[in-house]
């Protein structure tokens, strides 16, 4: 007896499009930030006058109003859309004037310059309608900085200018008056702030000179941490001690700056470059800039858009339900999407290293949050460097270096457990390092000495204690087929390799490695703990130090010299075959890379155009299914 689906069939869902694997998602629609442009000021100004709230309740008090129009008591109310003229300050007054306030309706302003002279404590409280003076300051001030996004009723003054000296001083508010209390490490003026209580801060940049530092204030003292990269007063700022935005600055900057509670990264410009506004902001993420020198009307709002990838859940992105069978109406065929296969990826940027160095030795578990380089050449001396960086996956941080120079050594593990081995000590081939450096997540030592020092070598391993010196290298002269095994104190000497080879790529681990390429050559190795095979060769050669990521069974290379030009190319390798998959986007060599498997990888600085050196990092992600087409005939 038939069946009605034996009769009728099923039915097939139709897609006129096929599912966007997630990597690729990020790439065409990258979550970042850029500031937009909003309604003008009623009246324009700077003189680095004062803000509070956020980036939709926000209020713009002070400020000096060129030519000879003085210091103003002006104040301003901003709506999320315009902004409306309000009550004035009791005493007019620019220079710095200092504000804090957690929305529009209720703020507190303090310090500042009076047309007359000379700085000034006066405090004012606004409580959505007027001001009204309180308590003063203890310390006469301008260019002070506050916690500006912090409630009005506890708040954080720090640093400025007292007429005849910068000052470290740093007062807390409760609401009703002004207490002392620890001072900042370096005395400043023009310095910006960033905060939402009295407990917790930022005091960022300053002048005079321009610095860069940061301090971060704990409830009871400030701490250095990380410095901008463009050192500078007279910004735009908000956030908060852990997630903070500072834009422009002296003179007429556009530049502006991320703060994710450890480092700064550079980001999107202002669209008007200018200094002494004033500025709002209760998150890193959404803050509102406004005014500024001689006389600015300016508004932006800062602002993310595309995909957040903290959000976004990559495993089902655009219902790339592994199983799934369906037809494109657009391209007239039948698709399913399955697990396995090559994967399917971008190359996305990442932070630049702050050393610009190519033959390195570096490590990865992950290609966001867990990347270590050290040695290497540095173009920018030029010399052989014993620097060494690590990776939070949102900046470079420095240091300690290595206890030696070294480059073009093999290095494995990862940011808390490191080892580059070997390499040579200058710019020529001689002489080698016969050492292992080694680095424990705070300190570097120096390690066991190799049996059978060399350059050109590759690494493999997953710490400092079960690591692999392998695939040859020399010394300098023939190719070696020399393969050590590293416990963290010894190298052992093991069977070498079938082919002895110069710049091979090494990934995997102590016990189950790769040795592909080197040289001109498509030759691949697999070590299986004790011996080497032969296997599957590469598709295109890799020649000179090209980066690798993954296990034996799953794993990439990605770039090398390839003549006439630098290569962007990048392979994956599924433990039976090689396939290429989407290139780098930056041309070059002798880079170096690491990653846990084929679906997250990092490659980090090397040769190659348009300057020769690269400080640029460049991250892989991959989707965990592909798309494949069903033939019905």
């Amino acid at each position: 007896m038939s069946e009605y689906k034996g009769i009728k069939g099923f039915q097939v869902q139709t897609r006129t499009e096929d599912p966007v694997p997630y990597a690729q998602a990020l790439a065409d629609n990258p979550y970042s930030g850029a500031w937009a442009s909003g309604a003008n000021l009623n009246t324009g100004r700077g003189d680095s006058w004062a803000g509070a709230g956020t980036q939709t309740s926000a209020l713009g008090f002070g400020g000096f109003v060129p030519p000879g129009a003085g210091h103003k008591a002006l104040t301003e109310q901003w709506d999320g859309s315009s902004w409306t003229e309000v009550n004035d300050l009791n005493t007019a007054r620019g220079s710095g004037i200092g504000g804090a306030g957690a929305n529009s309706t209720a703020a507190l302003a303090f310090g500042g310059y009076q047309n007359s002279g000379p700085y000034i404590a006066v405090t004012e409280s606004w409580n959505g309608s007027s001001w009204t003076e309180v308590n003063d300051l203890n310390t006469s001030r301008g260019y002070v900085a506050s916690s500006q996004a912090a409630p009005y009723t506890a708040c954080l003054a720090f640093g400025g200018y007292t007429g005849t000296a910068n000052t470290a001083d740093t007062e807390q508010w409760d609401g009703t008056s002004w207490t002392e209390v620890n001072n900042l490490n370096t005395a400043r003026r023009k310095q910006r702030g960033a905060g939402t209580s009295s407990t917790a801060a930022l005091a960022i940049g300053g002048t005079p000179p321009d610095v860069a530092i940061t301090e971060s204030w704990n409830g009871s003292t400030w701490t250095e941490v990380g410095d901008l990269n463009t050192a500078r007063g007279s910004m735009f700022s908000g956030g908060t001690s852990t997630s903070a935005q500072i834009a422009g600055g002296e003179p007429a900057k556009a530049v502006s700056e991320s703060w994710n509670g450890s480092a700064w990264t550079e980001v999107n410009n202002l669209g008007t470059g200018r200094a002494g506004g004033a500025s709002s902001g209760s998150t890193g993420t959404a803050t509102l800039a406004f005014g500024g020198d001689p006389a600015s009307q300016a508004t932006e709002l800062w602002s993310f858009s595309g995909l957040d990838p903290s959000t976004t859940p990559a495993a089902d992105y655009s219902n790339a339900i592994s199983g799934d069978f369906y037809y494109n109406s657009t391209t007239g065929q039948f698709k399913t999407v399955n697990d396995g296969g090559a994967p399917i990826g971008t190359w996305a940027s990442g932070a630049s290293t702050n050393t610009e160095a190519g033959q390195r030795g570096g490590a990865s578990r992950s290609s966001t949050s867990d990347a270590f380089v050290s040695g290497g050449f540095d173009a920018g001396a030029p010399a052989v460097t014993a620097n060494a960086e690590s990776y939070n996956g949102s900046a470079w941080t420095e240091g300690p270096n290595q206890p030696g120079t070294n480059r073009i050594g093999a290095s494995w593990g990862a940011t808390n457990s490191y080892v580059n081995a070997g390499g040579s000590v200058g710019t020529s081939g001689a002489p080698i390092n016969p050492y292992a450096f080694e680095w424990n997540g705070s300190s570097f030592s120096n390690g066991g000495q190799l049996n059978n020092a060399r350059r050109n070598a590759a690494g493999a391993g997953v710490s400092e204690s079960a690591g692999r010196v392998m695939a040859g290298g020399d010394n300098p002269g023939p190719a070696q087929a020399f393969n050590e095994s590293y416990n963290g104190t010894a190298f052992t000497e093991e069977t070498d390799l079938n082919t002895a080879r110069i710049r091979p790529i090494g990934f995997g681990t102590l016990t189950a490695a790769i040795a592909a390429s080197g040289g001109s050559g498509t030759n691949v190795e697999s070590w299986d703990g004790s011996s080497w095979t032969e296997i599957a060769e590469v598709v295109s050669a890799t020649s000179n130090s090209a980066g690798g990521a993954g296990t034996s069974t799953d794993g990439l290379i990605f770039t090398a010299k390839a003549s006439p030009s630098n290569a962007t190319t990048c392979q994956f390798w599924n433990g039976t075959s090689w396939a290429e998959v989407a290139d780098l986007s930056v041309n070059r060599y002798a880079n170096v890379g690491g990653g846990a498997n084929s679906t997250n990888a990092i490659s980090v600085g090397g040769y190659g155009p348009p300057s020769g050196v690269a400080t640029s990092t460049e991250e892989w992600t991959a989707a965990d299914f592909t798309i494949k087409t069903v033939t019905t005939s």
